[in-house]
């Protein structure tokens, strides 16, 4: 393995105890707000939510990052992105799963990803509500329960999608990405398709607990904290074309085989471009 995917080469300088540090931020900011049922949103011109909690912890963790790391660079989805002069970028969503903090259910969480060289090498995603989480670079990944690490457990999966759990955030994210003709071919052929959202879905992945996770539209802050972790875990992420890449708009997520074949084949014809 050669450039940054050989991480045992990176110069982290601290940045990997930072991801801890910077979910610490995060958290002292969503989870106090979440159990006191402060969650009003409103809807941004993509058709998504936001709180003001969103924008706030996101402020917190870029003031956190420019104080520790001032030649970074940061990219994250309330605001505009910061060029840095380093090698080093900052990938970050403070609340990914708005519409569940919105409702006060706990499937929401704060995502990190740390890009070198353009590349996603490492990456965190911390469940508060729920204390789980998982962390990782592209070489080891262990998953967070009540803040105790636990090694990840290949778990095979079905060589079928009609035996296969799926997991997918919800119908309204095919109609935004003009993909609604795509859920209708995967519920029929799925044994179950569920809703549990977000990175709590590619969260259940990482743990085995179900098969596939497909995904519409996704933005860099939603999905580069697990390409790393996938790389580690063995897991297989791709685009809707079955083509690997660094920061899929749209992916399947996986243990590979025939399972993912047969799933970016019906989802081939509804890629976006």
């Amino acid at each position: 393995m050669t450039g940054p995917e050989r991480t045992q080469d990176t110069p982290w300088s601290g940045r990997l105890e930072a991801m801890e540090a910077l979910l610490d931020v995060a958290r002292s900011h969503t989870l106090p707000s979440f159990l006191a049922g402060q969650c009003e949103a409103t809807t941004k011109p993509d058709g998504t939510l936001v709180t003001k909690i969103d924008q706030e912890t996101e402020s917190a963790m870029r003031d956190w990052l420019h104080l520790h790391f001032p030649d970074d660079g940061v990219v994250g989805e309330e605001a505009a992105p910061q060029p840095g002069g380093s090698k080093w970028t900052w990938v970050i969503d403070p609340i990914d799963g708005t519409a569940s903090f919105r409702h006060q259910v706990p499937l929401w969480g704060t995502l990190v990803a740390l890009r070198y060289d353009g590349r996603p090498v490492a990456g965190a995603c911390d469940l508060p509500a729920l204390q789980l989480g998982a962390k990782g670079t592209c070489q080891e990944v262990v998953l967070l329960v009540e803040g105790r690490p636990q090694g990840i457990t290949a778990s095979p999966s079905p060589h079928r999608l009609q035996d296969a759990t799926l997991v997918t955030t919800g119908w309204d994210y095919f109609r935004m990405a003009d993909a609604e003709a795509a859920y209708p071919k995967l519920a029929h052929r799925a044994a179950r398709t569920k809703g549990w959202s977000d990175c709590y879905g590619l969260w259940l992945l990482l743990a085995g607990r179900v098969d596939v996770v497909v995904e519409p539209l996704l933005h860099p802050w939603d999905i580069e904290w697990l390409v790393p972790l996938a790389q580690a875990a063995g897991l297989k992420l791709t685009n809707w074309r079955g083509e690997d890449c660094p920061s899929p708009h749209q992916c399947v997520a996986t243990q590979g085989g025939p399972l993912h074949d047969e799933v970016t084949g019906i989802l081939q014809q509804h890629a976006r471009s």
